[in-house]
Protein backbone atom coordinates (compact mmCIF):
# COMPACT_ATOMS: atom_id res chain seq x y z
CA UNK A 1 0.00 0.00 0.00
CA UNK A 2 1.16 3.66 -0.87
CA UNK A 3 0.51 5.74 2.13
CA UNK A 4 1.14 9.81 2.50
CA UNK A 5 1.25 10.68 5.95
CA UNK A 6 0.85 14.75 5.96
CA UNK A 7 2.17 15.83 9.25
CA UNK A 8 5.83 15.88 10.76
CA UNK A 9 4.60 16.25 14.16
CA UNK A 10 4.26 13.89 17.18
CA UNK A 11 1.51 11.37 15.59
CA UNK A 12 2.79 11.89 12.13
CA UNK A 13 6.14 10.50 13.34
CA UNK A 14 4.80 8.02 15.31
CA UNK A 15 2.40 6.47 12.63
CA UNK A 16 5.23 7.03 9.42
CA UNK A 17 8.06 5.18 12.49
CA UNK A 18 5.22 2.18 12.48
CA UNK A 19 3.87 1.75 9.42
CA UNK A 20 6.87 2.51 6.80
CA UNK A 21 8.26 -1.20 7.26
CA UNK A 22 5.24 -2.53 6.64
CA UNK A 23 4.25 -0.20 3.46
CA UNK A 24 5.33 2.26 1.34
CA UNK A 25 5.52 5.49 2.90
CA UNK A 26 6.36 9.34 2.64
CA UNK A 27 5.78 12.14 5.00
CA UNK A 28 4.86 15.08 3.84
CA UNK A 29 4.66 18.59 5.49
CA UNK A 30 6.08 21.93 6.06
CA UNK A 31 8.37 21.65 8.41
CA UNK A 32 11.85 21.97 6.93
CA UNK A 33 13.89 20.86 9.49
CA UNK A 34 11.99 17.62 10.24
CA UNK A 35 11.94 16.65 6.37
CA UNK A 36 15.82 17.54 6.36
CA UNK A 37 16.39 15.22 9.27
CA UNK A 38 14.19 12.61 8.27
CA UNK A 39 15.73 12.31 4.56
CA UNK A 40 19.19 12.47 6.08
CA UNK A 41 18.77 10.13 8.93
CA UNK A 42 14.97 8.78 9.18
CA UNK A 43 12.93 8.59 12.55
CA UNK A 44 14.10 8.09 15.80
CA UNK A 45 11.08 6.34 17.77
CA UNK A 46 12.01 5.25 21.65
CA UNK A 47 9.47 2.29 22.94
CA UNK A 48 9.98 1.21 26.63
CA UNK A 49 13.48 2.98 26.63
CA UNK A 50 14.81 1.50 22.95
CA UNK A 51 15.25 3.71 20.34
CA UNK A 52 15.30 3.03 17.03
CA UNK A 53 15.87 4.46 13.60
CA UNK A 54 13.32 3.96 11.26
CA UNK A 55 14.01 5.14 7.35
CA UNK A 56 11.55 7.32 5.62
CA UNK A 57 11.05 9.48 2.82
CA UNK A 58 10.15 12.57 3.37
CA UNK A 59 8.75 16.43 0.95
CA UNK A 60 7.52 19.05 1.96
CA UNK A 61 5.91 19.38 -1.87
CA UNK A 62 3.04 17.05 -3.00
CA UNK A 63 3.71 17.57 -6.67
CA UNK A 64 6.54 15.16 -5.88
CA UNK A 65 4.56 12.48 -4.69
CA UNK A 66 3.23 9.47 -6.65
CA UNK A 67 -0.59 8.93 -6.10
CA UNK A 68 -1.57 6.89 -2.95
CA UNK A 69 -3.96 4.76 -1.62
CA UNK A 70 -3.91 6.49 2.00
CA UNK A 71 -3.53 9.99 2.51
CA UNK A 72 -3.36 10.31 6.46
CA UNK A 73 -3.87 13.56 7.86
CA UNK A 74 -1.94 13.97 11.01
CA UNK A 75 -1.18 18.04 11.51
CA UNK A 76 -3.08 20.58 13.90
CA UNK A 77 -6.65 21.66 13.14
CA UNK A 78 -5.26 25.14 12.13
CA UNK A 79 -3.60 23.68 9.04
CA UNK A 80 -6.27 21.06 7.99
CA UNK A 81 -7.37 23.18 5.32
CA UNK A 82 -3.94 22.97 3.45
CA UNK A 83 -3.66 19.25 4.64
CA UNK A 84 -6.80 18.67 2.86
CA UNK A 85 -5.46 20.16 -0.28
CA UNK A 86 -2.64 18.54 -0.51
CA UNK A 87 -4.59 15.19 0.54
CA UNK A 88 -6.67 15.81 -2.71
CA UNK A 89 -3.92 16.36 -4.76
CA UNK A 90 -1.73 12.84 -3.96
CA UNK A 91 -4.68 10.79 -3.61
CA UNK A 92 -5.54 7.93 -6.08
CA UNK A 93 -9.04 8.15 -7.32
CA UNK A 94 -9.98 5.19 -5.49
CA UNK A 95 -7.85 5.89 -2.51
CA UNK A 96 -8.69 7.29 1.26
CA UNK A 97 -7.93 10.02 2.89
CA UNK A 98 -8.13 9.18 7.19
CA UNK A 99 -7.78 11.69 9.66
CA UNK A 100 -6.63 10.91 12.56
CA UNK A 101 -7.01 14.78 14.38
CA UNK A 102 -8.58 16.20 17.56
CA UNK A 103 -11.55 18.19 17.65
CA UNK A 104 -14.27 18.87 15.64
CA UNK A 105 -14.60 20.10 11.99
CA UNK A 106 -11.73 18.25 10.43
CA UNK A 107 -13.68 15.38 8.83
CA UNK A 108 -15.84 17.84 7.10
CA UNK A 109 -12.99 20.42 5.82
CA UNK A 110 -11.06 16.81 4.53
CA UNK A 111 -14.65 15.43 2.44
CA UNK A 112 -15.48 18.72 1.45
CA UNK A 113 -11.84 18.77 -0.30
CA UNK A 114 -11.55 15.07 -1.78
CA UNK A 115 -15.28 13.99 -1.67
CA UNK A 116 -17.17 12.01 0.86
CA UNK A 117 -16.68 8.62 -0.47
CA UNK A 118 -12.95 9.43 -0.13
CA UNK A 119 -13.17 10.79 3.14
CA UNK A 120 -13.03 8.90 6.60
CA UNK A 121 -12.39 9.72 10.15
CA UNK A 122 -10.47 7.87 12.86
CA UNK A 123 -9.58 8.11 16.91
CA UNK A 124 -6.53 7.06 18.07
CA UNK A 125 -5.51 6.77 21.73
CA UNK A 126 -1.65 6.35 20.99
CA UNK A 127 0.02 8.54 22.98
CA UNK A 128 3.10 10.44 21.24
CA UNK A 129 5.86 13.02 22.74
CA UNK A 130 7.51 14.66 20.04
CA UNK A 131 11.12 15.31 21.22
CA UNK A 132 12.83 16.95 18.23
CA UNK A 133 12.47 17.01 14.80
CA UNK A 134 12.05 12.74 13.30
CA UNK A 135 12.67 12.22 16.88
CA UNK A 136 9.34 10.78 19.18
CA UNK A 137 8.27 8.98 22.28
CA UNK A 138 5.96 6.52 22.00
CA UNK A 139 4.36 7.66 25.36
CA UNK A 140 1.04 5.45 25.46
CA UNK A 141 -0.40 3.15 23.77
CA UNK A 142 -4.45 2.32 22.78
CA UNK A 143 -6.89 1.62 20.36
CA UNK A 144 -6.98 3.42 17.43
CA UNK A 145 -10.66 3.29 15.63
CA UNK A 146 -12.26 4.29 12.48
CA UNK A 147 -15.34 5.04 11.36
CA UNK A 148 -16.46 3.29 8.02
CA UNK A 149 -19.41 4.08 6.23
CA UNK A 150 -21.12 1.88 3.07
CA UNK A 151 -18.53 3.70 0.63
CA UNK A 152 -15.60 3.45 2.91
CA UNK A 153 -15.51 0.15 4.31
CA UNK A 154 -13.84 -2.45 2.34
CA UNK A 155 -10.79 0.40 2.04
CA UNK A 156 -10.65 0.99 5.87
CA UNK A 157 -11.33 -3.14 6.20
CA UNK A 158 -7.75 -2.61 4.70
CA UNK A 159 -6.32 -0.26 6.47
CA UNK A 160 -7.21 -1.91 9.54
CA UNK A 161 -5.19 -4.67 8.51
CA UNK A 162 -2.26 -3.11 7.91
CA UNK A 163 -2.52 -1.01 11.00
CA UNK A 164 -2.43 -4.20 12.93
CA UNK A 165 0.08 -6.00 11.18
CA UNK A 166 2.40 -2.90 11.72
CA UNK A 167 1.48 -2.97 15.95
CA UNK A 168 -0.97 0.15 16.24
CA UNK A 169 -3.99 -2.12 17.30
CA UNK A 170 -6.88 -0.71 15.37
CA UNK A 171 -10.98 -1.52 14.97
CA UNK A 172 -13.37 -0.42 13.04
CA UNK A 173 -17.03 1.36 13.56
CA UNK A 174 -20.14 2.37 11.78
CA UNK A 175 -21.09 5.60 14.24
CA UNK A 176 -19.07 8.30 12.99
CA UNK A 177 -20.69 11.35 15.67
CA UNK A 178 -20.14 8.56 18.03
CA UNK A 179 -16.07 8.03 17.55
CA UNK A 180 -15.70 11.75 16.96
CA UNK A 181 -17.45 12.90 20.74
CA UNK A 182 -15.99 9.51 22.39
CA UNK A 183 -13.06 11.45 21.56
CA UNK A 184 -13.93 14.74 22.22
CA UNK A 185 -14.65 14.03 26.07
CA UNK A 186 -11.42 12.53 26.62
CA UNK A 187 -9.44 15.51 25.27
CA UNK A 188 -11.72 17.80 26.49
CA UNK A 189 -10.78 16.71 29.97
CA UNK A 190 -7.30 16.13 29.47
CA UNK A 191 -5.22 18.71 27.25
CA UNK A 192 -6.19 21.60 28.68
CA UNK A 193 -5.36 20.78 32.16
CA UNK A 194 -2.05 19.36 30.94
CA UNK A 195 -1.19 22.98 29.45
CA UNK A 196 -2.29 25.00 32.09
CA UNK A 197 -0.50 22.88 34.87
CA UNK A 198 2.72 22.01 32.51
CA UNK A 199 2.70 18.60 33.31
CA UNK A 200 2.08 14.89 31.61
CA UNK A 201 -1.57 13.03 31.39
CA UNK A 202 -0.88 11.08 34.41
CA UNK A 203 -0.56 14.16 36.90
CA UNK A 204 -3.99 14.61 36.70
CA UNK A 205 -5.52 12.19 37.97
CA UNK A 206 -2.87 11.66 40.44
CA UNK A 207 -4.00 15.23 42.29
CA UNK A 208 -7.67 15.98 43.58
CA UNK A 209 -8.05 19.42 42.53
CA UNK A 210 -7.39 18.71 38.83
CA UNK A 211 -8.81 15.17 38.91
CA UNK A 212 -11.98 17.03 39.81
CA UNK A 213 -11.32 19.53 37.00
CA UNK A 214 -11.09 16.54 34.50
CA UNK A 215 -13.98 15.09 36.13
CA UNK A 216 -16.55 18.15 35.52
CA UNK A 217 -15.09 18.80 31.77
CA UNK A 218 -15.73 15.11 30.67
CA UNK A 219 -18.92 15.54 32.28
CA UNK A 220 -20.02 18.68 30.70
CA UNK A 221 -18.60 17.81 26.91
CA UNK A 222 -21.04 13.88 27.75
CA UNK A 223 -24.20 16.51 28.46
CA UNK A 224 -23.56 18.25 25.60
CA UNK A 225 -23.06 15.19 23.18
CA UNK A 226 -26.41 13.57 24.69
CA UNK A 227 -28.35 16.37 23.85
CA UNK A 228 -27.44 16.25 20.16
CA UNK A 229 -28.02 12.43 20.00
CA UNK A 230 -24.77 10.92 20.37
CA UNK A 231 -24.28 7.65 21.89
CA UNK A 232 -20.90 8.01 23.31
CA UNK A 233 -18.59 4.50 22.53
CA UNK A 234 -18.45 3.94 26.79
CA UNK A 235 -21.23 3.99 29.40
CA UNK A 236 -18.98 6.22 32.10
CA UNK A 237 -17.28 9.69 30.47
CA UNK A 238 -15.97 10.40 33.62
CA UNK A 239 -14.12 7.01 34.06
CA UNK A 240 -13.16 6.74 30.53
CA UNK A 241 -10.94 10.41 30.73
CA UNK A 242 -9.30 8.96 34.16
CA UNK A 243 -8.35 5.57 32.24
CA UNK A 244 -6.97 7.25 29.11
CA UNK A 245 -4.80 9.54 31.52
CA UNK A 246 -4.05 6.89 33.20
CA UNK A 247 -2.65 4.94 30.25
CA UNK A 248 -1.13 7.61 28.52
CA UNK A 249 0.57 8.86 32.01
CA UNK A 250 3.82 9.77 30.72
CA UNK A 251 2.45 11.28 27.43
CA UNK A 252 2.86 14.95 26.68
CA UNK A 253 -0.22 16.30 25.68
CA UNK A 254 -0.64 17.36 21.78
CA UNK A 255 -1.71 20.68 23.36
CA UNK A 256 0.94 20.91 25.96
CA UNK A 257 3.07 20.28 23.28
CA UNK A 258 1.99 22.91 21.47
CA UNK A 259 2.37 25.69 24.02
CA UNK A 260 5.86 24.74 25.39
CA UNK A 261 7.00 25.75 21.66
CA UNK A 262 4.81 28.75 21.24
CA UNK A 263 2.40 27.12 18.83
CA UNK A 264 -1.38 27.98 18.48
CA UNK A 265 -3.15 25.29 19.87
CA UNK A 266 -6.55 22.96 18.65
CA UNK A 267 -8.21 24.25 21.82
CA UNK A 268 -10.77 26.07 19.70
CA UNK A 269 -11.58 22.59 17.96
CA UNK A 270 -11.95 20.39 21.53
CA UNK A 271 -13.20 22.98 24.32
CA UNK A 272 -14.43 25.62 22.13
CA UNK A 273 -16.33 23.51 20.28
CA UNK A 274 -17.96 22.20 23.26
CA UNK A 275 -18.72 25.39 24.74
CA UNK A 276 -20.36 26.98 21.33
CA UNK A 277 -22.38 23.62 21.08
CA UNK A 278 -23.27 23.56 24.36
CA UNK A 279 -24.41 27.22 24.32
CA UNK A 280 -26.71 26.80 21.12
CA UNK A 281 -28.13 23.97 23.32
CA UNK A 282 -28.82 25.53 26.02
CA UNK A 283 -26.25 23.14 28.19
CA UNK A 284 -23.85 24.81 30.72
CA UNK A 285 -20.47 23.93 29.91
CA UNK A 286 -19.08 26.59 32.63
CA UNK A 287 -15.47 24.17 33.36
CA UNK A 288 -14.91 24.36 29.22
CA UNK A 289 -15.27 27.95 29.48
CA UNK A 290 -12.91 28.39 32.57
CA UNK A 291 -10.18 26.76 30.98
CA UNK A 292 -10.60 28.58 27.73
CA UNK A 293 -10.84 31.30 29.04
CA UNK A 294 -7.01 30.72 30.98
CA UNK A 295 -5.41 29.56 27.88
CA UNK A 296 -6.57 32.45 25.80
CA UNK A 297 -4.82 34.60 28.79
CA UNK A 298 -1.59 35.74 27.12
CA UNK A 299 0.26 35.36 30.78
CA UNK A 300 -2.10 32.37 31.30
CA UNK A 301 0.98 30.43 32.56
CA UNK A 302 1.04 32.36 35.65
CA UNK A 303 -2.47 31.06 36.36
CA UNK A 304 -3.70 28.02 38.35
CA UNK A 305 -7.53 26.87 38.11
CA UNK A 306 -9.27 27.15 41.25
CA UNK A 307 -11.41 23.39 41.67
CA UNK A 308 -14.38 23.22 40.58
CA UNK A 309 -17.15 20.67 40.74
CA UNK A 310 -19.84 19.73 38.60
Amino acid sequence: MKIGILGTGAMGSLLAAYLAPHADVTVLGTWHTAVETINARGICIERDGVAQIIRVHATDDPHTVAQVDLALVAVKAHQTERAAQWANAILKPDGIALTLQNGLGNYEILAAHVGAERAAVGVTMQGATLLGPAHVRHAGRGMTTLAATAATHAALQRVTRLFNRAGIETQLANDIASLIWGKLVVNSAINALTAIYRVPNGWLVEHPETRALMSAAAQETANVANALGITLPYTDPVERALQVAKATASNKSSTLQDVLRGAPTELERINGAVVREGKRLGIPTPVNEKLLRVIANPRFEQHRVAPITA
